[in-house]
């Protein structure tokens, strides 16, 4: 078993080593992959961090069950406020790989309803560019906030209330919503 460190140029893995090994046989890599090569992956997000973690290639029948954890992090805008934040981002990838080419033979092996994705080419090559692109987005906050407890914009002036306080809130409620402002009076008077 490898445990090598990858400054890569690409994240891809020579796996034909393993695919001739016994099953059961593993590769493991220390990854270490730059901010301009997951740029290179964007789709959304903007990266700001390197991704450190592990990969380790497990070969079971017929197939490479790829195993990768690690953290970058990246750049949103808070959805509250627009502020841009940074965003730390925790990766943990359990993927099966399907070989493309039978190593014994040498014939193509066709897997009809495999994900392009994750298929070893040919060459015997594993890409898991595709799969680490997926899991940033899927990492991914719905709702970005830059801090729990971000209160965002005022509704009538605009300022932002995490820098600056405004006068408006005072201001006569809309008709529509006044039969709950009773309920966060009662409230009060509660507490």
């Amino acid at each position: 078993m490898s445990n090598k460190i990858a400054h890569l140029d690409s994240l891809q893995f020579n796996v034909a080593g393993l695919l001739t090994g016994p099953k059961g046989g593993t590769r493991s890599h220390k990854l270490y992959i730059p901010v301009s090569e997951l740029d290179q992956l964007d789709d959304g997000f903007d990266v700001v961090a390197p991704f450190e973690g592990n990969a380790r290639f497990l070969w079971t029948n017929e197939r490479i069950v790829a195993l990768v954890t690690g953290d970058t992090a990246v750049t949103l805008q808070c959805s509250r406020c627009l502020e841009p934040f940074e965003q730390p981002i925790h990766i943990d990838i359990e993927e099966v790989f399907i070989p493309s080419v039978d190593m014994a033979t040498g014939q193509p092996i066709h897997a009809d309803d495999a994900d392009e994705a994750l298929l070893i080419d040919e060459h015997h090559i594993l890409d898991i560019s595709e799969i680490l692109r997926q899991s940033i987005l899927l990492s991914l906050p719905m709702t970005p906030l830059c801090r729990p407890d971000c209160k965002g914009f005022c509704s009538t002036c605009g300022a932002n209330l995490n820098y600056e306080t405004c006068t408006c809130q005072d201001e006569e409620i809309d008709p529509r919503w006044a039969a709950l402002s009773l309920y966060l009076k009662q409230d009060k008077n509660d507490d």
